[in-house]
């Protein structure tokens, strides 16, 4: 379903909530990113943001490691104060179906799409998101320091979310 969310937006970046896949336990959230090239930004500083845009320069975070600025960072914080980001580890993928994690967990599972060139970049993401979002306005995070995104929050409508969840049917009995 769209959410259509301006996550943040500058002269040189957009950062985007587009839209939701809705499972019974969990969420899928497509991320949209667009980059251009603007005067006074040289080349390097340019090819650097178009490769983190694609997720070719994808740094891995380890707990008691210092968190570069070049990661981008996601996050959600419900109501309750449960919260999850993109750097709190990976779901392992070695095991199905997967042990229930303790808590709230937000995964960034890939993307791709999107066209880039020496002017302008767009790239999709997607993230999972478990369990499903409770059916209130919950916060959605990003911050990107290299780029010069700032620890942004943006309520997102759980309602809508989980109402489509409702909708959700199997693909094989």
């Amino acid at each position: 379903m769209p959410i259509g969310r301006m996550l943040f937006h500058s002269g040189t970046l957009a950062i985007a909530l587009s839209t939701v896949t809705a499972f019974p336990e969990g969420v899928e959230i497509n991320i949209r990113m667009a980059a251009r090239l603007v005067e006074g930004v040289n080349d390097d500083t340019w090819w650097d943001r178009h490769d983190a845009l694609f997720g070719h320069r994808h740094h891995r975070f380890r707990p008691g490691q210092s968190l570069n600025d070049e990661t981008i960072r996601f996050g959600v914080r419900f109501p309750d104060g449960a919260k999850a980001t993109t750097l709190d580890g990976r779901l392992e993928r070695r095991d199905w179906p997967p042990p229930r994690p303790e808590g709230p967990i937000l995964d960034h599972r890939g993307g791709g799409g999107g066209s880039g060139g020496a002017r302008s970049a767009t790239s999709r993401w997607n993230l999972w998101l478990w369990p499903l979002p409770p059916p209130e306005t919950f916060e959605f995070a990003v911050e990107w320091p290299a780029f010069g995104v700032p620890l942004t929050f943006t309520e997102i409508d759980g309602a809508t979310i989980a109402a489509a969840a409702g909708r959700a049917r199997p693909y094989w009995p």
